[in-house]
């Protein structure tokens, strides 16, 4: 693999990087500096079988925790079996950052389920957008390129969405970014010729309108995963499919309409309050349908509102809203009051030019699933942002 590393004046330079690095018997912490030290850093010890803790610095809860604690000297970590290699971090986005330990086995058999993929399209170059720190970063941003063999990878800080429609527009290349990016290149606009490009999007479901207009402006494939740092990779789909096809390796069933796997990338330990040793099958907190071996996501259990007797997801309604031409960006949760008639209500948050009539909302809601029925409050922020990982998030 060689590494092309773009600076921030667009300056290209070709990298060497050593693929051996001393190993010691601790776990090691690697935190968030940019792409390129974090290659150079994370490539030599992986490969080496060093023990390492992977974290975002620029994370408070996880800085907090890093300050505070010692993982060479948790209760149980002792106890890991010998071949757990990496300490993921989640976004916390739910609560506070859940640790999932990962054996090589784990990373290295979904690594060979995403290359068995991809490598139809005879795959030269990989242009990776992502930040290395999380897991979909560390698979399909370098693991997956090391395991493709004689490729070039290509990385820069930070792309503007020009500057990654030239690098696509390269033939056989792979193009490893988040929804926020495949959004943004729909939007474009001018049209691109990109059919011999492959793009892989995750951490995030992708709108169906923003999949198609991308398909439509840069005549090319998205190939969504889905999963999560726990699970690894469960499923992928291309374009604007419903059907989630489980990767080789992962079982899928239903245990009360929520999805079930049984996998060889699943985490065999979390990191909560102490460590867990984790059992399969795994039930996840996603509602599906499954037929054929394949399923259709239906969306999150704590995330699907009951209207008019049919199960929706929040996600549909911020796209929704989100058509509105004075909202920007809208996050729906839903909250649960006991002591109300009413139990169920919905909490819209809304990044706007300006406050609107909830009349309004509910008419907009209402041209597609009728007239609302559910009560919701109405709350304005000054941003709604996207994570690295292409996920919302409320600047306060």
């Amino acid at each position: 693999m060689i590494l092309e590393y773009i600076h921030a004046d667009n300056s290209h330079e070709f990298i060497e990087f050593s693929n051996s690095s001393h190993l010691t018997n601790n776990w090691e912490y690697i935190q968030n500096p940019n792409k390129l030290n974090f290659i150079q850093n994370f490539i030599p010890s992986y490969l080496s079988g060093q023990k390492i803790v992977l974290f975002d610095a620029n994370h408070k809860q996880l800085l907090d925790f890093y300050n505070k604690n010692d993982i060479n000297k948790l209760e149980g970590i002792e106890e890991l079996a010998e071949d757990t290699k990496l300490l993921f971090f989640t976004s916390g986005s739910s609560g506070f950052p859940i640790g999932a330990f990962k054996s090589k086995r784990n990373l290295e058999c979904e690594v060979k389920s995403l290359q068995k993929i991809v490598s139809k399209n005879k795959i030269q170059r990989v242009v990776v957008t992502v930040p290395f720190v999380h897991i979909y970063g560390v698979l399909a941003g370098l693991l997956l390129p090391l395991s493709l063999g004689d490729i070039t990878l290509v990385i820069k800080e930070d792309f503007l969405p020009y500057e990654l429609i030239e690098e696509a527009k390269k033939e056989h290349t792979l193009v490893v970014t988040t929804p926020v990016f495949i959004k943004a290149l729909g939007k474009l606009p001018s049209e691109h010729k990109l059919e011999n490009t492959l793009f892989i999007s995750s951490t995030a479901p992708l709108a169906l309108e923003d999949v198609t207009l991308f398909e439509e402006k840069c005549d090319s494939k998205v190939m969504q995963l889905f999963g999560s740092t726990e699970t690894g990779g469960i499923a992928y789909k291309f374009g604007s499919s419903v059907e989630w096809q489980p990767l080789d390796g992962v079982s899928v069933a239903m245990q009360e309409d929520k999805l079930s796997i049984c996998s060889e990338f699943i985490s065999p330990y979390l990191l909560k309050e102490s460590i867990e040793k984790l059992s399969q099958p795994y039930v996840t907190e996603d509602i599906v349908e499954i037929k054929n071996n394949t399923f259709t996501l239906i969306g999150r259990s704590n995330k699907l509102i009951k209207i008019a007797g049919k199960r929706i997801s929040a996600l549909q309604i911020e796209n929704i809203l989100e058509e509105i031409p004075e909202i920007d960006k809208a996050i729906v949760s839903l909250v649960y009051k006991k002591e109300l008639l009413r139990s169920e209500q919905i909490v819209i948050t809304l990044e706007a030019d300006m406050k609107l009539d909830k009349k309004r909302i509910k008419e907009k809601i209402a041209q597609y699933y009728g007239i609302i029925t559910i009560p919701f409050t109405l709350k304005y922020v000054d941003k709604i942002n996207y994570s690295a990982m292409g996920k919302k998030v409320i600047f306060k």
